[in-house]
């Protein structure tokens, strides 16, 4: 692979530390991620226990990737940008401490959700919340007005949940609007269905995207093609 022909607007099948390697320092913009939380996360309320959802998320019990990564991140990203992480309330703590070997938390943001989970459902409230990191390579100034670290979108649900972790497009629509302008470069290293790189189309943004389940990727495509048009989707993917 080649930067940037071979990368740009592209979702690429691979590890992301692997593909990462090959993309020169200071070369993107903004960083929008979903890392594995680290918490060997499957859900257990599921009646057909064969669905996908049912399945670990995988590469949630390595650490060291997420570690790796981290430190990939950090120089692969321009000077005075920003990324957003986003985590679990249970390895706070370690997130935490891997971020500040790098960047400068800027904040905690805690996206409130309308939904909160199943869990322990006897000795455990439930919970309705996830965290997402805002963190600095230098200092990056956000754009329009000032908000609080509060957030609240729905998650998604119903025939748009097509991956157990998946983002709601207006929340990354959010952090792409106050960390980014108009052809910047957005990269997301764990890319699940796409939606950093639907929610880039429709904001002209540039992206890239790697993604190592290739069934994942079939989906993306369906939902940039959904957006834009096959036609479109075929120029967009040059």
């Amino acid at each position: 692979m080649k930067y940037p022909n071979d990368f740009i607007n592209k979702i690429i099948c691979g590890d992301c530390i692997d593909v990462m390697k090959v993309m020169p320092d200071s070369s993107v913009d903004l960083i929008i991620t979903d890392p594995p939380y680290l918490i060997k996360y499957k859900t257990n309320y599921r009646i057909n226990k064969s669905h996908d959802f049912c399945s670990q998320i995988k590469n949630d019990n390595n650490p060291q990737l997420v570690a790796k990564y981290i430190h990939q991140c950090h120089r692969i990203m321009k000077n005075n940008s920003a990324m957003y992480m986003f985590l679990s309330c249970d390895n706070v703590c370690w997130f935490k401490k891997q971020l500040k070997k790098y960047f400068k938390i800027k904040n905690m943001i805690v996206w409130v959700k309308n939904h909160w989970t199943a869990g322990d459902l006897y000795s455990q409230f439930g919970k309705q919340y996830e965290l997402i990191f805002l963190v600095n390579k230098g200092k990056k100034a956000f754009n329009g007005k000032r908000i609080t670290d509060i957030w609240l979108f729905d998650r998604v649900q119903g025939k748009k949940h097509i991956h157990q972790n998946q983002k709601p497009k207006k929340l990354i629509k959010q952090c792409i609007l106050k960390h980014s302008n108009e052809g910047d470069i957005v990269f997301d290293g764990f890319g699940g269905v796409g939606t950093v790189a639907v929610a880039c189309k429709e904001l002209d943004r540039k992206f890239i995207s790697v993604e190592i389940e290739e069934k994942y990727i079939k989906l993306s495509h369906k939902r940039i093609e959904a957006a834009i048009g096959s036609n479109g989707l075929k120029r967009w993917m040059r």
